[in-house]
This record gives C-alpha cells, structure tokens and sequence, in this order.
C-alpha cells in the first residue's frame, strides 16, 4: 500500500487533504459509514477523482487510516498542553470536557470507521493498529496498565461516545449522564481546573 504521507508536496495539496479529512467527517458524522463514498466526497470537496487518488491511491483505505491518525495526533497534542498527567486523570478529564462539548464530528467519524472496519478485513488491517495506539498516545495507558478503576473510566467513555447513535441521544441527557456519574466517582481535586482548560483547547481545535 502506497503511504498517502508521500502525496503531501505542495501547501495546496496539504490543504486539499485536509478539506477531504473535514468533509470525510462530516459525511461519516452526519449521514453514516454507508453515506460516503469518492463521488460524494470529491463532489462536496468540489475537487476531481483524480485529485482524491493523488493524494489517497488506495481510496479509503489509505484516506481512512490518515484521517484517524490526523484525529488521534490533534488529541494528542491537545492533552499534552494541559502538562504531566496520569492515565486516570486523563479519562476524567475527557469524561468531564464531554459535559460542556459532546464528542465532536471527528470522534463519531471514528466510531463509523471502527464499527464499520468488523466487516471489512482489509480496512481493520490498515485501522486497527493506529485505533489501538490513543490508548498509549491519548490516554497515556501503557502495555499492560490496568485496574478497575482506568477499565471502567474507558468503559464510561466509550459508552458516553457510542450513545451518541442512539434515537433518543441529546446534548442535555449526555451532560445530565456524566454528572449523575461524576457524583459517584473519586473525582482527583486538580482535574476540576484542568477540566476548563481541556473544554477551550478541544474548542480551539475543533
């Protein structure tokens, strides 16, 4: 498979990579794994076929693992500008920013990818390696890490995104989940602050 990272030459190309990546959110986000395809996309991108197979020769299977790892690196930066923090204090943060922002186009674009990848060997092959390494990027979890405590902080989290695609799935219920929980959980005093910042930074990014 042709790395798309060796079709980035020129700041036009890189910016017509990027709106591919916002549009690709979009549909995935709004309309569904099913929705999207080359001629929707280079249609909503207003750019040519051939502009999409320069930068993606494989089509979705070098766009869709670019476009998760992009995700995954803007996370990781995000919370690494917030200072040293420790796996637990990283998921109650992410847990506590999803009250004020619930999970963003990017996010639910994932989860389409992820869930459509169960029926598609080649797209789990090219996906699954770089899904698998948030745990240690964003997260801070190493090989092997775990306790009660960080399992079930990742099941919260990943149940608060997937209930995302549920009919009666609204920002207000969301919130009102996640403080419902939060009241029972050893919440570490620091992450209150942190959490403020954490909101603006995945707002700047947005």
């Amino acid at each position: 498979m042709t790395s798309p990272k060796n079709h980035i030459s020129t700041p036009r190309a890189l910016l017509t990579r990027q709106k591919m990546f916002a549009i690709t959110a979009q549909i995935l986000s709004l309309e569904g794994y099913a929705a999207w395809n080359e001629e929707h996309l280079c249609e909503l991108c207003e750019c040519s076929r051939g502009a999409f197979r320069y930068q993606f020769p494989n089509g979705r299977y070098d766009l869709f693992p670019a476009f998760i790892e992009s995700v995954i690196a803007q996370d990781t930066r995000m919370v690494e500008s917030l200072g040293a923090l420790t796996p637990v204090e990283r998921m109650y943060l992410f847990l506590m920013s999803m009250r004020a922002r619930p999970p963003s186009a990017d996010t639910i674009a994932m989860l389409e990818v992820s869930m459509a990848a169960r029926g598609d060997t080649k797209l789990l092959a090219a996906i699954e390696p770089i899904m698998e390494s948030a745990n240690a990027r964003v997260l801070g979890i190493t090989t092997g890490q775990t306790n009660p405590e960080m399992l079930a902080l990742r099941c919260l989290l990943h149940g608060a995104s997937m209930y995302r695609f549920q009919k009666d799935y609204s920002p207000e219920g969301l919130n009102q989940m996640i403080g419902w929980i939060l009241n029972f959980l050893p919440v570490p005093p620091a992450i209150v602050e942190r959490a403020a910042h954490m909101v603006r930074a995945r707002q700047e990014a947005a």
